[in-house]
């Protein structure tokens, strides 16, 4: 019997509704009202705490030593905290990485996502449509890995002040989260340390690479070089989408400079100078990357502006945030019952944290970007 498509839709709901990725389970959380309820007055008691209150610092500890419900819930408040502070952090590429997703941790290869500049053919009366030209960027493949870090604190630090150890970890993991971003995605185009150009990337056979140093002139010259490039198969110009001016914190005023004066002052020839209107008024977009050391600059592309994009970030579907949890290796006590996880593992009193990330970063098309060390002339 054929399934309608509500029907179908009730099934798929059914389906990722007991999923084991870390969004099903967190949306299973959803349809437990007991636990809800008990999130509800645990939320409470963790805002007192955090605000001073000693006597909500003594029920929220009670109550997490003594109720299985009350660690449950706890459990999720700080998972769900961990959650919307890694949403909320501050990251740095995806201003200049094209965010995309994979169904597992094989390579996919962006020629899945552009099949190159092409137009319809006329297709004369009972004649077939004619083929469209294979993809231009199966050479490009991107593949997510996983990665992780494991948290201890000792039962020393915990006796000493246990629920503050435990409520900064919302805080401390999802920026680990965040950088591990950040550095998969930075490291495409420069060198963390130094700044350098990723000649990986930025190099002579892409014909991408520069010494020229940051001044108008010489942007003028890589934004019309960008914007006149061809598309091998059509003849074509490239489109450029929007482009944008990459640089690090050394360079943010001089560009500044560049980018927002409305009139130059050009020598004419004779030892004076003529006013003439900023010709890169409008043209570029500046963006600071905050973790850019160094002076070296580059232009390219906004990312989602255009179908060429030169570098791309990946996470596996399901599985796009960060999943966080501590181990339960705690034992059992002699007279009977669990140990609150808090009390330190079984064999080194250590309680873990642990963070896992799945994420990945390549690059792209290398044609519409320009970078410069910006030593030369």
């Amino acid at each position: 019997m054929t399934m309608t498509l509500p029907e179908i839709v009730q099934l798929v709901e059914a389906e990722v509704a007991n999923g084991t990725s870390p969004a099903a389970y967190r949306a299973q959380l959803t349809r437990r009202p007991e636990v809800l309820e008990a999130a509800g007055h645990l939320a409470t008691l963790i805002g007192h705490t955090r605000t001073g209150s000693r006597r909500a610092r003594f029920e929220l500890s009670e109550a997490i030593t003594t109720s299985d419900l009350a660690k449950f819930a706890t459990g999720m408040l700080i998972d769900r905290e961990m959650q919307a502070n890694y949403e909320s952090l501050p990251t740095q590429w995806p201003k200049f990485l094209t965010p995309t997703t994979v169904k597992s941790f094989k390579p996919k290869y962006l020629s899945e996502l552009y099949l190159g500049s092409q137009v319809f053919k006329d297709v004369p009366e009972r004649n077939p449509y004619p083929h469209a030209q294979g993809p231009e960027l199966g050479e490009y493949p991107i593949s997510v890995k996983k990665t992780g870090l494991l948290w201890g604190f000792s039962f020393e630090a915990q006796v000493n002040d246990e629920l503050d150890q435990l409520l900064m970890v919302p805080n401390q993991m999802p920026q680990m989260a965040v950088d591990t971003e950040d550095d998969r995605g930075l490291r495409l185009m420069v060198d963390p340390t130094t700044g350098a150009l990723n000649t990986g990337f930025f190099n002579v056979g892409n014909a991408n690479i520069g010494t020229l140093v940051l001044n108008g002139a010489n942007l003028q010259t890589v934004v019309t070089s960008l914007r006149s490039k061809r598309d091998p198969r059509t003849n074509a110009l490239i489109p450029v989408g929007r482009l944008q001016l990459v640089v690090g914190p050394a360079l943010e005023f001089e560009a500044e400079r560049i980018l927002t004066a409305t009139e130059l002052f050009v020598d004419d020839g004779n030892g004076g100078y003529v006013r003439q209107p900023n010709p890169l008024s409008g043209k570029l977009e500046l963006v600071v990357n905050e973790k850019q050391v160094g002076s070296s600059w580059i232009v390219m592309p906004k990312p989602g502006t255009t179908l060429r994009a030169p570098f791309w970030l990946a996470k596996l579907t399901g599985y796009e945030q960060p999943d966080f949890r501590y181990k339960a290796d705690q034992g059992k006590a002699l007279g009977g019952g669990d140990i609150v996880v808090t009390g330190g593992s079984f064999d080194d009193d250590t309680t873990w944290y642990r963070g896992r990330h799945i994420v990945g970063a390549a690059t792209g098309d290398p044609v519409l970007t320009y970078g410069s060390d910006n030593t030369g002339a």
